[in-house]
């Protein structure tokens, strides 16, 4: 399998991982409420994973042309899926609830998908993520704490 083709499937775990979500309802002792608070997570994930996937595909082709446009729909994608997480983190208090695990598992996911299409085109990871994840994801991955070090340089 080549870069390309690992890359993509970063992405597509993502709906893997909706699933688990999903398959935290089945097991919950309140399975409506769980779904309750998993539910727009999951369409979050769906969604912008969709658009991820295609936004890749296209990059991945070479379309030039395609880069600024993808740029903002890949930026905003990944926002959303941010806002849907720290939703999800406001509203389970249980911290014993199965979907904290699995929400954990979608970040480390979501910072792999990041540095993939890093590759690709330059985000603004501060229009995508609040800042302790932005530090998080510098540590985990040094090509983009030296993207963000390069961007820093060529703004002074």
């Amino acid at each position: 399998m080549n870069e390309t083709e690992n890359n993509y499937r970063d992405i597509t775990e993502l709906y893997t991982l909706s699933d688990a979500l999903l398959q935290t309802v089945e097991n919950a002792t309140n399975p409506e409420a769980q779904l309750e608070l998993v539910e727009p997570l999951v369409t979050v994930l769906a969604d912008s994973t969709d658009v991820l996937t295609e936004e890749y595909i296209g990059l991945a082709q070479d379309k030039l042309a395609r880069k600024q446009a993808a740029k903002g729909k890949i930026e905003s994608a990944l926002r959303r899926m941010y806002v849907a997480i720290h939703e999800f983190n406001t509203h389970a208090k249980d911290a014993r609830n199965a979907a904290h695990a699995v929400v954990k598992k979608i970040k480390r996911q979501l910072e792999q998908v990041i540095a993939n299409f890093v590759g690709l085109v330059t985000l603004s990871l501060d229009r995508i993520m609040p800042k302790p994840d932005i530090e998080a994801l510098k540590q985990r991955h040094a090509n983009i704490a030296l993207m963000l070090h390069q961007a820093s340089q060529g703004a002074h």
